[in-house]
């Protein structure tokens, strides 16, 4: 089963404050019992240990309105507040912010990370093009398009950059994944990167730690030198 890593900079993670109980990030004001609090941002410490350098392992629940016209017995609603978890591995020492979980949670979560004073750090954008040229091969490409019906095409199979399909795409569109096979450990591992500066994994791994460390292979290898930050505040 695919996993995928969004990988950022930490600048702080005020940890005081952290423990198993789940602790309201941000703004905590007083809510009255008739009125139903907005859509919430709680994390907690994980019991499970990450045994990889100075990782550790925290979970993120995080709330996201969504538009959906429904109903419950004799209530209807035009929206409803949806919960997902987001896992979170933090190295203080390397400055690292691994974030796993769907991608849009993930994503909203680090939008709304700017009014959370608990925590902060830096999202990444992936040149995918100095990528492209870094690799020997790829197996997928995903273009997006700003222009025109069509907003994204993906193109699978061998020899990918010589066929006229991939010129033409690159001509008009933005590359925003690539899927490339990476060799490490003796072994092939099936890698998907995004412009976003997410990383997935496609192998089923035993540990977390064996996650995280060809993760940080990967960025440090091919991706640390190609980033440009984006501060969220």
């Amino acid at each position: 089963m695919a996993k995928a890593y969004k990988v950022t900079h930490l600048i702080k993670f005020d940890l005081n404050n952290i423990d198993y109980a789940p602790f309201i990030l941000g703004e905590r004001q007083l809510n009255f019992d008739v009125i139903p609090p907005d859509p919430q941002t709680k994390i907690m410490k994980a019991r499970d240990r990450i045994n990889f350098e100075d990782f550790n392992k925290y979970i993120i629940e995080h709330e996201m309105e969504e538009i959906a016209y429904g109903r419950i017995k004799e209530s209807t609603f035009s929206r409803y507040i949806r919960k997902e978890y987001i896992n979170a591995y933090t190295s203080v020492e390397k400055k690292i912010f691994l974030l796993s979980g769907k991608k849009r949670f993930v994503l909203d979560f680090c939008k709304k990370s700017k009014n959370i004073s608990d925590i902060d750090f830096i999202v990444l954008n992936i040149d995918m093009g100095l990528l492209l040229a870094k690799l020997p091969h790829v197996k997928g490409v995903w273009f997006r398009f700003d222009n025109g019906l069509v907003r994204a095409s993906a193109l699978m199979g061998s020899e990918l950059e010589s066929t006229s399909d991939f010129q033409r795409f690159r001509n008009h569109g933005d590359i925003s994944t690539l899927s490339f096979f990476y060799e490490y450990s003796n072994s092939q591992h099936p890698i998907l990167v995004t412009s976003d500066g997410t990383i997935v994994l496609y192998n089923n791994y035993r540990e977390i730690s064996d996650e995280i460390e060809l993760v940080l292979e990967i960025y440090n290898e091919l991706l640390s030198d190609i980033i440009q930050e984006e501060t969220l505040r």
